[in-house]
């Protein structure tokens, strides 16, 4: 590299390889040649990421420009130079190279041999106490501070009138004293004093570069979500904005960084609300940034598209429907003006704020689980899971598997990396406990202790893991007579008996029952006419399968009808039918499951030629529980 003086920034290409001063971050902007020298002797000794060049005062700072667009993150200079730099530029901080004890020691040792008279000239930070050198070399020290360069000849002169030969200086100092015929010597930088101004401005590159990451970073952020960020200076100024946000507002940065926030949103409201921008709804949030205790740093505002919130929670309803954890009923479906099911309404209602233990007591088909989703629904959980399970559908070591999960090889063909169950599934929510009487008694002591603690352990696992959920039951049998034969835990029926709600038959609610049926029929076949007054004949059957009879009745109307119009006759002609096969089947029979015999359950399903649904709802009994007893009936014909 070049080792002369460039005069002009328009020389600056000819005098330097740019190409090969980009391989560093850091420039040293020397005054004179020598600190040039001594810069580029420490560089090449410590193997610094840094370059030289030659420049002063003016012709530093416009090298000190170039450097700058050229990349160059940190500047080091000295004397009047540096503050010609700082001055200049504002972008990047320039590092100065302090004059040490020692470089003004050995400058004015020179000046000594013409007088002990020694004017020290040079910008304040270069002469800082030189004075109080003097006193201690028994020198007569002149401190004479360069302000404005243009005006040191005649400064210099005037001290030359009071007796000054000699000073020690800058560059440019030693320069004009020279033309006015005074001795001048040059106060050199050692390589100590170089040094160190070369390792605080490592010292500072790594801060500014760590610093850049960090601002990377954040913005990577900021441009990376989906919502509108502002931020604001403590007068209400945007100082920072995200692409989101420019795009909500249809502007440009320069647009709106610098104005106030007032001109584009009412104010700095710290609260949740909705606003209009661009005839468009959005959720505006704004927070106080807080800065060493103080609520006066300005504010985050954040803007989320409206349509982009109900998007987001349709896709996690749909998610949590398909994943069958959504109670997709409610009160309003309970269909009915009886004053039975009126009474459960009301009831509902109540015990829906609580979160205490419901046992939904009723016959098999009346719409137990039905009454447990609206419950769920009206509750504050009901943004959380739903999680209903049918104990009567499981064997018993599946059941425990299923309600409390497992880790992985905790048991044969267990689900690699484990799997969760009902009651975490369930966290935040509500499960729901259908049949309970059917449980066993080993699992009944393991849901007992959930009841209890709140908290569930998967099979093979040693961790517990807490839970907050609602449990609500239901039974359709009696499970005081249950813990009479040491069929429930005493325990735990006190654990569930906290609400009861009684479901009233189909029977005691006949007034519903015509309603009901229209129901069905208009929801299943809504093209077909219907006959005022023809389902009142149903109000005289029974219903022992209840409204889930009640509904398979309607639609084998609709499968059998010939016509668009069902009428009375064909309602008729249809609940004979049933009222017969009732008859010839069980002789009205509606037994409790001690006295149905394995061969009234042959009879039945005969008679309903193998249809097993049709059959549990004559027999009064669960289509789950008919399947065990049709498999405990194979068992015994095998043996």
């Amino acid at each position: 590299m070049s080792l002369q003086i460039c005069l002009c920034y328009n020389e600056l290409n000819a005098c330097y390889d740019w190409g090969e001063i980009m391989a560093s971050k850091i420039m040293l902007i020397a005054p004179n040649e020598e600190i040039y020298k001594i810069g580029m002797q420490v560089i090449q000794e410590e193997q610094l990421p840094a370059d030289a060049l030659i420049g002063n005062l003016s012709v530093g700072a416009q090298l000190a420009k170039a450097s700058v667009e050229e990349g160059y993150e940190v500047l080091v200079s000295r004397g009047g130079t540096y503050l010609e730099i700082v001055n200049t530029i504002k972008r990047v901080p320039c590092v100065p190279i302090y004059v040490t004890t020692i470089d003004l020691m050995e400058a004015m040792k020179k000046a000594v041999v013409y007088s002990k008279r020694i004017g020290v000239v040079g910008y304040a930070n270069t002469i800082y106490e030189a004075s109080s050198l003097g006193d201690y070399l028994h020198y007569d020290v002149v401190e004479i501070s360069v302000k404005d360069p243009a005006l040191l000849k005649e400064r210099l002169k005037t001290e030359a009138l009071h007796g000054l030969k000699v000073i020690v200086g800058d560059t440019i100092s030693v320069k004009t004293a020279r033309e006015i015929g005074l001795k001048g010597i040059l106060i050199e930088s050692g390589k100590r004093a170089v040094y160190e101004a070369l390792i605080r401005a490592m010292d500072l590159s790594r801060i500014r570069m760590k610093d850049a990451l960090e601002q990377g970073r954040l913005i990577t952020i900021l441009n990376s979500v989906d919502e509108g960020i502002i931020a604001t200076d403590h007068e209400g100024t945007v100082t920072h904005i995200n692409p989101v946000a420019l795009q909500i507002f249809d502007f440009t940065a320069s647009d709106i960084i610098g104005n106030r926030i007032q001109e584009y949103l009412p104010d700095d409201r710290v609260k949740e609300e909705i606003v209009n921008i661009s005839n468009k709804q959005y959720l505006y949030n704004a927070q106080q940034i807080v800065y060493e205790g103080s609520y006066e740093a300005g504010h985050v505002i954040t803007l989320k598209a409206l349509k982009s919130i109900q998007d987001t929670e349709t896709k996690v309803r749909k998610k949590l429907h398909k994943s069958g954890l959504i109670a997709k009923k409610a009160i309003k479906d309970i269909l009915g003006d009886s004053s039975a099911i009126k009474k459960v309404k009301e009831e509902i209602i109540k015990i829906s704020d609580s979160n205490a233990t419901v046992l939904i007591q009723g016959r098999t088909g009346v719409g137990k689980e039905m009454i447990a989703q609206s419950i769920h629904n009206l509750s504050p959980r009901r943004e959380g899971p739903f999680v209903g399970v049918n104990c009567a559908a499981f064997s018993e070591s599946l059941l425990e598997s299923e309600l409390f999960g497992y880790v992985e090889g905790s048991f044969t063909d267990a689900r690699k990396g484990g799997k969760e169950g009902l009651f975490e599934l369930a966290h935040r929510g509500t499960i729901f406990l259908d049949e309970i009487s059917e449980m066993s008694l080993s699992v009944q002591a393991k849901v007992l202790r959930v009841m209890q603690e709140r908290e569930v352990m998967r099979l093979g696992d040693n961790r517990i893991m807490p839970v907050d959920i609602r449990i609500l039951v239901a039974t359709n049998e009696s499970l005081w007579d249950a813990v009479g034969k040491k069929l429930f835990r005493e325990d735990l029926y006190y654990r569930v008996n906290v609400l009861g709600l009684e479901v009233p038959d189909l029977a005691q609610r006949k007034s519903d029952i015509p309603l009901l049926a229209e129901h069905y029929l208009r929801k299943n076949a809504s093209f077909l006419h219907i006959e005022p007054g023809c389902f009142e004949p149903l109000k005289r059957f029974h219903w022992p399968g209840n409204v889930r009879q009640l509904n398979n009745f309607v639609e084998q109307l609709i499968v059998f009808t010939t016509n668009n119009e069902i009428t009375m006759r064909d309602v008729q002609k249809r609940l004979d039918k049933l009222m017969q096969q009732h008859n010839t089947s069980l002789s009205g029979l509606v037994h409790p499951k001690k006295r149905i015999t394995d061969k009234i359950i042959e009879e039945t399903l005969v008679n309903f030629n193998g249809n097993q649904t049709a059959a549990a709802e004559a027999l009064g009994i669960d289509r789950s529980t008919l399947y065990r007893r049709l498999k405990k009936m194979e068992t015994k014909s095998n043996k």
